[in-house]
């Protein structure tokens, strides 16, 4: 990527202002998924955190593999976080929280850049709520081997091109659905994961530079 950290947290500041939304969600949606609760829902909340960090040249995006369980989320690649508790101050609390329980990384190293559009999971009933952080060296992960079956490094560079994107058919011990996907290092990041990636992924192709695939 020809742009340097400081650089890139400055496009992120500036260009998360102005958030696509719901537009961008779709570009990576399950056809006919559900986008926004009814009125009769009360979603519970939960928070994410999409953690950069630099590597040689590149910048890196850290994503997990969840613990196989008897779930519908079971084996998914998805970003470090999970759901508000009492003890959590605010949504920001959360994913810093999570983060450091599920990889090891302490939320007093990581810079806080901005947030993006929260996001509604009508399978589990979760309005999910994705901070953007930087992590300014190359972290040590101590992951939580419970919920945690993998901390993976994802090149930025990798996601912002186009050939990455595919459709798919998924399924678990609950669902087969056919999918929009990121394939990338032999792994399929889809759902929720995918439709909050394509926000992030958006708002930096508005830079003509990174936007080159």
């Amino acid at each position: 990527m020809s742009i340097d950290s400081k650089e890139l947290i400055n496009l992120i500041e500036h260009e998360i202002k102005e958030l696509p939304g719901r537009e961008a969600h779709r570009l990576m949606s399950p056809k006919h998924r559900v986008l926004k609760p009814t009125r009769d829902q009360k979603p519970r909340q939960s928070a994410v955190l999409i953690l950069l960090y630099p590597k040689n040249d590149s910048t890196q995006i850290v994503m997990i593999k969840r613990a196989e369980y008897d779930g519908v989320h079971s084996g998914q690649i998805a970003f470090p976080g999970g759901k508000k508790e009492p003890g959590d101050n605010n949504l920001l609390d959360t994913a810093l929280r999570e983060t450091f329980e599920e990889i090891g990384l302490r939320r007093n190293d990581i810079r806080i850049i901005g947030k993006l559009s929260p996001l509604f999971i009508p399978v589990s009933n979760m309005c999910v709520h994705p901070w953007v952080g930087f992590y300014n060296s190359q972290p040590v992960f101590v992951k939580q081997d419970k919920e945690v079956q993998q901390v993976l490094s994802i090149s930025l560079d990798q996601l912002l091109g186009n050939e990455v994107i595919t459709q798919s058919v998924f399924s678990g011990a609950h669902y087969q659905v056919e999918a929009p996907c990121y394939f990338v290092n032999g792994l399929r990041i889809w759902g929720a994961s995918a439709m909050i990636l394509s926000e992030f992924i958006t708002i930096l192709k508005r830079n003509t530079d990174l936007g080159r695939s």
